[in-house]
């Protein structure tokens, strides 16, 4: 195993390991925030070492599903910056390169999909990346969305950090499985089983969220919250 590789594989294990602790932590308290911090970084580690492997080993399809594993985790990192789009803040340049970037690399996945699955190749390559490309263009389209639109929930942000986050994780789960789970069979189930058991996972634990918002439950009933200071008086915001 090459160094190179030796690092992706250390990521994508720590990846795995942290994503749990900052799941059962108290969410906005200290150890959330520092577990989702180790997860973010060791995910983008994960994605730049698929990017290098895949060049190096003319894998592109390799360096494409690791921006493709990114975007969703950074999708949900960035939702912690754009708390006030409800007020008329506005994506940053970070934002609006991260959307460009997936709706290339996701719409390459889904088009050698959907070309390879229409000239009648069976195989599991071609289901996988039309899955991976279409559930990557859906979260660009929801970004796009939630960065555009006229009327907004104030707790989008909420939402998209964790299916974001939640999001990168299955896509840590399913290159685990990959790697490790030989025995499942035929391979796309293999790629695809953390898709189909943890997508539903997240719509129903937003959905948990809406409904309490919904019936009146305050933010800080439910998370840590920060009260800041202002830097002009040094009174609490």
């Amino acid at each position: 195993m090459s160094p190179l590789l030796i690092l992706h594989a250390l990521a994508g294990f720590l990846a795995l390991v942290v994503a749990p602790l900052a799941m059962v932590a108290r969410k906005g308290g200290d150890w959330h925030r520092r577990w989702g911090k180790v997860y973010f970084y060791a995910m983008a580690v994960v994605a730049a070492t698929a990017i290098a492997l895949g060049v190096v080993k003319n894998n592109w399809l390799m360096a494409m599903v690791g921006v493709f594993s990114f975007q969703l985790v950074a999708s949900g990192y960035r939702a912690l910056f754009l708390k006030k789009l409800h007020e008329g803040q506005r994506p940053g340049v970070w934002d609006k390169t991260i959307m460009g970037a997936a709706i290339l690399v996701n719409g390459g996945l889904f088009m050698w999909g959907l070309i390879h699955l229409l000239l009648g190749h069976k195989q599991s390559g071609p289901i996988i990346f039309l899955v991976f490309g279409a559930i990557g263009l859906l979260f660009v389209w929801r970004d796009f969305q939630r960065f555009y639109k006229t009327s907004h929930d104030k707790r989008e942000w909420l939402y998209a950090h964790m299916s974001g986050f939640l999001g990168g994780y299955i896509a840590t789960v399913s290159a685990f499985s990959a790697v490790n789970l030989d025995m499942i069979k035929p391979m796309w189930l293999q790629w695809l089983w953390p898709t189909v058991i943890g997508s539903p996972l997240i719509v129903l634990w937003v959905s948990y969220y809406r409904k309490k918002f919904t019936s009146g439950r305050r933010s800080r009933d439910l998370f840590d919250i920060r009260i800041g200071r202002s830097r002009s008086n040094g009174r609490r915001a």
